[in-house]
């Protein structure tokens, strides 16, 4: 392939050509009669398999990366063959291959939808909280004892600051424990779908990637407070009662502080 363009049209035409003939799905004879000018087609399209392939092995490679549980749990074949039509309908549009996998927990979700793997999709959903939350920002967490700078009559009003890699997920299905026990190349165990929801919150602190497992109230509660919510409005909307609302704010207070999770506690503007 040692065609050289006429001008910048012509570039855009075999670049685009060249583009289409690296997935099956797109590749046509008329791209490679393009491709090959007076050369041999033949011979070109051999030459082009070569490129088609390694594009096709660094797709697989940075989904495998992005999705191991997924694959351990569903074998390596039919992984491939997910892999294979997830990049019809999703080639790669971005330079960077670490986004490869952003669109597969929704390609997931419709592909497993009325079947007995639905909760794959929610599992690809944590897997992807985890590549995004390592792709964050990190902060400096601040104690609990930043607290102590307020008054106690304004600790409403306060408002918590949390990491940029806080990842919060939510599944009927207990996608935490399925994760949890398939951290290993060689652990597929079993997993009970009955026994029922799972809330998880991410984090990557000190570039560690972590990944909890939360109450379903606890989890309510850190979506309010990281969706910007003051400490008063974000129990008021999570609590049912008063002495829910202390046992639950004493509780996540201290495993978030603990945890990391909070880079700073600021007065909310008053209304």
């Amino acid at each position: 392939m040692r065609r050289r363009p006429d001008s910048a049209l012509d570039l855009k035409a075999l670049q685009t050509a060249f583009g289409r003939s690296m997935r099956p799905a797109t590749a046509n004879t008329a791209d490679l009669q393009l491709l090959a000018g007076s050369d041999d087609a033949t011979v070109v399209g051999q030459r082009l398999e070569v490129y088609r392939n390694n594009a096709w092995q660094s797709f697989l490679s940075a989904l495998e990366r992005s999705y191991p549980v997924i694959q351990r749990r569903v074998g390596t074949d039919f992984f491939r063959q997910l892999a294979r039509d997830y990049r019809v309908q999703h080639p790669s549009q971005h330079g960077d291959l670490h986004w490869i996998g952003e669109a597969f927990p929704a390609w997931l979700t419709d592909r497993m939808q009325g079947t007995g793997y639905a909760w794959l999709a929610d599992l690809a959903r944590l897997e992807w909280a985890c590549e995004t939350s390592v792709a964050a920002a990190r902060r400096d967490p601040v104690g609990l004892d930043s607290l102590g700078r307020f008054d106690a009559d304004v600790l409403p009003q306060l408002t918590l600051v949390l990491q940029p890699s806080l990842r919060l997920v939510a599944s009927p299905f207990p996608i935490w424990s399925v994760w949890q026990a398939n951290q290993h190349e060689d652990a597929v165990a079993p997993f009970d779908l009955a026994a029922g929801a799972e809330h998880c919150a991410v984090a990557c602190i000190a570039d560690r990637v972590a990944v909890y497992r939360l109450h379903a109230a606890d989890h309510r509660l850190l979506q309010h407070l990281h969706a910007g919510m003051s400490l008063g409005d974000a129990t008021e909307a999570a609590a049912p009662d008063a002495e829910t609302l202390g046992r639950l704010l004493g509780r996540l207070l201290g495993w978030a502080f603990g945890a990391g999770l909070v880079v700073q506690v600021v007065k909310a503007s008053p209304a």
